[in-house]
């Protein structure tokens, strides 16, 4: 028996989760945005070729813990869009709030993996992202755009710390 507790011991502690940083913390997204950003994706729809999206982001605490982040989308052949997110802790791994883009609330929950943001559009469809810090403080963000279980775009987005 204490063998099988050592083995489950040693396999649990030898393993790493991809949603804590460098330093033993978790991936806090408030955190993160907090400042200046930038991101770089390729959004695939259900038709056409991929297209490249740009996003800079400027986030400022809401100082109740929470933070307002403004951003400006740029998408090739597309003129260049600002949205609006609000988050509000809603306890320690949870937040919601509201998107510019988005028809009702956005929820946002760490998990053991990653950070999970689910909301949708003004269209119907439904938008979920994962969010997973990398290393060297970059995030990786993948999201999928959905509608009667249908993928109808996937967008992949690297989104690193910007300059001050």
């Amino acid at each position: 028996m204490k063998r099988h507790a050592l083995l489950a011991t040693l396999i649990v502690g030898g393993c790493s989760d991809s949603n804590v940083d460098l330093a033993g913390s978790p991936f806090d997204p408030v955190q993160f945005f907090t400042g200046r950003s930038h991101g770089d994706a390729t959004l695939q729809t259900i038709v056409g070729r991929p297209s490249t999206v740009s996003v800079d982001s400027l986030g400022t605490p809401d100082g109740r813990g929470g933070i307002v982040l403004q951003q400006t989308v740029r998408q090739q052949g597309k003129a260049a869009r600002v949205r609006k997110w609000t988050l509000t802790p809603r306890g320690p791994s949870r937040w919601s709030g509201t998107l510019s883009d988005a028809a009702g609330p956005v929820v946002v929950e760490r998990t053991a993996s990653d950070v999970a943001i689910r909301y949708r559009m003004k269209n119907g469809a439904r938008v979920e992202q994962h969010l997973k810090l990398q290393p060297g403080g970059v995030a990786q963000n993948h999201m999928t755009v959905s509608r009667f279980g249908l993928t109808l775009a996937t967008l992949d987005e690297r989104i690193r710390k910007a300059a001050k």
